[in-house]
């Protein structure tokens, strides 16, 4: 709800989606019955067509928060480029290992604050060069 309103979503929108994502109650039906009402926690929901949407904004948000103040990468096209991004991946690019290091610890501390991880099991690195190793 913060980074909506960071964005200056209007209230009103902002209250709906919060009503919608931060009050929810389910049953589970059985065979023998209903379960007790449980709450659903907090996050997207699967098949709402809101939630991809919800999700690119949260990690735009947290991107820009992890890059601010760090002057790595690579420039192509007379830019900075640090990062590439599809979907739910996130490419980190940098000249130089320190460069990666710095982007990856800024990453690192911007997921912390958004109440993320960065998922080191699926972290890989690649080194991309013209002259060779």
């Amino acid at each position: 709800m913060k980074v909506l309103k960071e964005l200056s979503v209007d209230w009103k929108d902002r209250r709906m989606i919060k009503d919608l994502y931060m009050r929810q109650e389910a049953v589970v039906r059985l065979e023998s019955g209903d379960t007790e009402p449980g709450v659903i926690g907090r996050g997207v929901r699967q098949g709402c067509p809101l939630s991809p949407l919800l999700f690119s904004i949260y990690a735009e948000s947290m991107m820009k928060d992890a890059l601010r103040d760090i002057e790595e990468g690579v420039t192509v096209g007379g830019r900075l480029l640090q990062d590439v991004r599809f979907a739910d991946d996130q490419a980190m690019v940098s000249s130089t290992n320190e460069g990666l290091q710095r982007l990856m610890n800024g990453l690192v501390k911007a997921a912390e604050e958004y109440g993320m991880k960065v998922n080191v099991k699926k972290t890989k690195t690649m080194i991309i060069s013209k002259t060779g190793p």
